[in-house]
């Protein structure tokens, strides 16, 4: 009897090891496998298995598979997806006033970026909280550029292109129209394909993107003008996030705000790297005057003033547009 409830103590002492639950978390990304994203993603689903005993697993669907931002935001509403990596576009599709920090032609600077969103992002992931997504970390997606095939040294010269436009994004529409340009509204995924029929010539995208998607290889030009630095969140549903030990909540913000800090910093040295890799390529640097530069910039800013009371009201875009000021002395 003794040696029985031994084993049986023994038993139920090790039972919870047995019993541990584990946690999987379904994370898409528009990313391409092999590229810097997943390589640095790659390393944080080893550092959370390893960090929580086995008990939380990322499973990631890269390569926009599961579709683009919009897509993947509905399938996380319903509950298919737990978490994503998100371009503003999609932050914006959740918060539509986040799209101030993208306004083109404002924020010129890696510096001046890190100057501006700290000072926005307490309010940003607390509103984004709000309405049901945590954020796990912040990262930029590098400058973008205009991109074409044809040949564009000034403002005008934008109405003899056939833009695209990623669907459903409004201020990339309402940029081009202050420029008097009608886009093409295409899903991601589609882009490639109507670049090679010729029912678009130009794009905006950062360097690294249009290598790792082959866009590259249907232009010709690039304009030596930033546009913007692109938004990016790693981010995961509040009802997913809620479900976990709070033990597991805490090494996951923390590991996944480290890595996602870290793949920041590869992605800023990887586009500055890969605008020279396009021009390596045979893509032309177009200069930008600074006169040119001067007419951008308000074309942006009118854009962003057609948008308030549709993304912003017209107080919150007064508040970033004198913080970027302040960031830019």
């Amino acid at each position: 009897m003794k040696k029985l409830a031994s084993a049986l103590l023994v038993f139920a002492l090790a039972l919870p090891l047995y019993a541990q639950q584990t946690y999987v978390i379904k994370v898409a990304t528009l990313a391409p496998e092999g590229s810097m994203w997943m390589k640095v993603i790659n390393k944080l689903k080893s550092r959370l298995k390893k960090d929580t005993n086995g008990r939380l697993k990322l499973r990631v669907y890269a390569g926009g598979v599961l579709g683009d931002d919009k897509v993947v935001l509905s399938k996380m509403r319903l509950g298919q997806v737990e978490a994503a990596s998100l371009t503003g576009v999609g932050l914006g599709e959740i918060l539509p006033e986040i799209r101030a920090m993208e306004i083109p032609f404002q924020i010129l600077t890696y510096r001046q970026y890190d100057c501006v969103l700290p000072k926005l992002k307490s309010r940003f992931e607390k509103e984004l909280a709000d309405k049901g997504f945590i954020v796990l970390g912040w990262a930029d997606q590098g400058f973008v550029y205009l991109m074409s095939r044809k040949k564009i040294t000034k403002a005008d010269d934008m109405k003899q292109t056939k833009p695209w436009v990623w669907e459903g994004d409004p201020l990339a529409a309402g940029v081009f129209k202050v420029f008097g340009i009608n886009p093409v509204p295409l899903s991601l995924q589609d882009v490639f394909t109507s670049l090679q029929t010729g029912l678009i010539d130009t794009v905006y995208i950062t360097p690294v993107a249009a290598i790792a998607l082959q866009w590259y290889t249907k232009l010709k030009y690039i304009v030596n003008q930033p546009i913007v630095d692109g938004l990016n969140a790693l981010v995961i549903t509040k009802k997913a996030f809620d479900k976990l030990p709070a033990d597991i909540q805490t090494v996951l913000k923390k590991d996944s705000s480290k890595y996602i800090q870290v793949l920041g910093k590869f992605t800023r040295k990887f586009n500055t790297r890969s605008l020279k890799v396009l021009q390596n390529k045979g893509l032309i640097l177009l200069p930008s005057s600074a006169e040119q530069a001067k007419v951008f910039k308000q074309n942006g800013m009118k854009a962003a003033n057609k948008l308030v009371g549709r993304l912003f009201t017209k107080a919150f875009l007064q508040q970033v547009r004198k913080i970027i000021d302040q960031c830019a002395q």
